[in-house]
């Protein structure tokens, strides 16, 4: 089945591209003017794709009440809707204030369908049986963003609210296709059905969680030309992109991490790093950790060689970092940060080896923390430098609510990317890997099981593994992602999975090069 194409090459193997409304509409407008197709030809294709979807998807029922609004989204609903009632369904078509989708090629199919029997009813916001109908959201299309308000955004607060099983027409209703921000009320499918490509806002928490299973329908536009995306999605063929050992090299070729961890107390965060480097291959792996906790570190990694460097109680701090620029002489790259603690000698510490280290660094956990809200720190740096927060840090970076960061992923994913010169990882459902210059990979692999303490230990280890290897610091960590998703998916033991569980399943992830 064609569907969209992208335009530029993908920065990884595996990857599927993730566009925008723009996009989409430029898609359309090629179809018609460049090869006179025409445009109610395609509604019709989408409404006829998305009734055999929801007739596959839901065998156990019979009946469908179709929320139309006043768009073109309204008019793929109205076909819907006939080929539902043509399947021997029993259809109910409902509109706030019964108002007829009256987009021109919407109104025409309306009009079959009103010819059919099928009349378009005022919505009354009862209750919805949820062993009835299936509900169809054809409400709202990819041009729609803000809060929906009015009649509209009552209609879509009542479907959000239904316990019925829904499936969403392009994209959720109160769901922005371009940002997957969702500013008020939003409809929660158990599927979408979105049309010729996926778009970015169903990939990209919130949209992603409200989006459910999406199933991208051809609609009939040729996919011989090429459209632009706004971001990638990643899955599990990116691990291609990692150079696996070859069968001359050695430990150094293999790839040389430095990792800078450990403070009292601290200690499981920089282990986890320092063995989750190696399991993604790096050759060498070296823990510079204060002489205090290093016997402690040393105890727990037989395969990582740990070097006391001085500190104060523990705790990293300027007399530590000639020592570790030493350590750092004979490695590829650097991960700084897990279990280093939040010690003011520290701070003075971090931006004395972010200022000489001549290698990539990954920043995590609390070195992020010695940022403070200073991202211009780092911009400077003639090493690329690779950031790796979760929601509450890029807050703290950004100096914003960490709900700000949650309803905006992508825009403080940029953000973060833009003020720092660096790339930014945003952990979460749904990872996303943002440069500089524009590049955006969306992370398509995962499980709930990496919801748990030291996760991020294990991805920073990958990252610096993949950055020794030589590779381009975005593909690295854009790699590092996926790889980690995959881990945690065959790792997954239900709730009790731990992120040893994690960093033990990198080497099978990575098998599937």
């Amino acid at each position: 089945m064609p569907t969209a194409r992208s335009a530029a090459p993908a920065p990884l193997p595996g990857c599927t591209p993730l566009f925008d409304a723009r996009a989409m509409r430029e898609g359309d407008r090629r179809a018609v003017e460049e090869h006179g197709m025409p445009s109610i030809l395609l509604m019709e294709r989408a409404g006829w794709v998305s009734a055999h979807v929801i007739l596959a998807r839901h065998p156990d029922r019979r009946s469908a009440l179709v929320v139309v609004g006043p768009g073109n989204n309204g008019g793929d609903g109205m076909v819907v809707a006939r080929h539902l009632a043509e399947a021997g369904w029993s259809v109910t078509v409902v509109a706030p204030e019964g108002r007829e989708p009256e987009a021109p090629d919407a109104a025409v199919m309306t009009a079959i369908a009103r010819s059919l029997g099928l009349a378009v009813e005022p919505l009354t916001h009862g209750f919805v049986d949820p062993d009835g109908p299936v509900v169809v959201d054809a409400l709202l299309g990819t041009g729609a963003s803000g809060a929906p308000r009015g009649p509209i955004g009552a209609a879509v607060a009542w479907m959000a609210a239904l316990q019925a099983p829904v499936v969403a027409l392009d994209v959720p209703s109160g769901v922005e296709a371009d940002t997957g921000r969702a500013p008020g009320d939003a409809v929660r499918a158990g599927s979408t059905v979105t049309y010729h490509g996926h778009k970015v806002g169903l990939w990209v928490e919130p949209g992603r969680g409200l989006a459910g299973q999406v199933v991208v329908a051809d609609i009939g536009i040729p996919s011989a030309f090429g459209l632009e995306p706004v971001a990638w999605l990643a899955g599990p063929a990116a691990v291609a992109a990692v150079p696996p050992k070859d069968a001359i090299g050695d430990k150094y070729r293999a790839g040389a991490v430095l990792v800078v961890a450990g403070a009292p107390g601290l200690t499981g965060a920089g282990c986890l790093c320092a063995r989750a480097a190696l399991r993604a291959g790096a050759g060498l792996v070296v823990a510079a950790a204060p002489a205090e906790v290093q016997p402690i570190m040393a105890a727990q990694l037989l395969e990582v060689m740990c070097a006391a460097v001085p500190g104060g109680g523990g705790h990293l701090g300027p007399e530590s970092v000639e020592p570790v620029l030493a350590q750092a002489r004979r490695a590829g790259a650097v991960a700084l940060g897990p279990g280093i603690g939040r010690e003011e000698a520290t701070t003075a510490a971090v931006h004395r080896l972010l200022a000489a280290l001549e290698l990539p660094v990954v920043l995590d956990a609390d070195g992020l923390w010695h940022l403070g809200d200073d991202l211009g720190r780092i911009a400077g740096r003639a090493a690329p430098t690779v950031l790796t927060p979760h929601a509450g840090e890029a807050a703290r970076l950004l100096g914003v609510p960490r709900a700000e960061v949650e309803a905006g992923r992508l825009d403080a994913a940029r953000e973060l990317a833009k003020r720092s010169g660096a790339i930014a990882v945003l952990k979460g459902a749904g990872t996303i890997v943002a440069a500089p210059d524009g590049r955006l990979v969306v992370n398509g692999t995962g499980s709930p099981a990496l919801a748990t303490a030291g996760t991020g230990d294990v991805l920073t280890g990958a990252v610096a593994a993949f950055l020794a290897k030589g590779m381009d610091p975005f593909v690295a960590a854009a790699a590092a992602v996926a790889a980690h998703g995959v881990a945690g998916e065959l790792a997954d033991r239900g709730d009790g999975t731990v992120a040893g569980d994690v960093m033990e399943a990198l080497p099978s992830a990575l098998r599937r090069r």
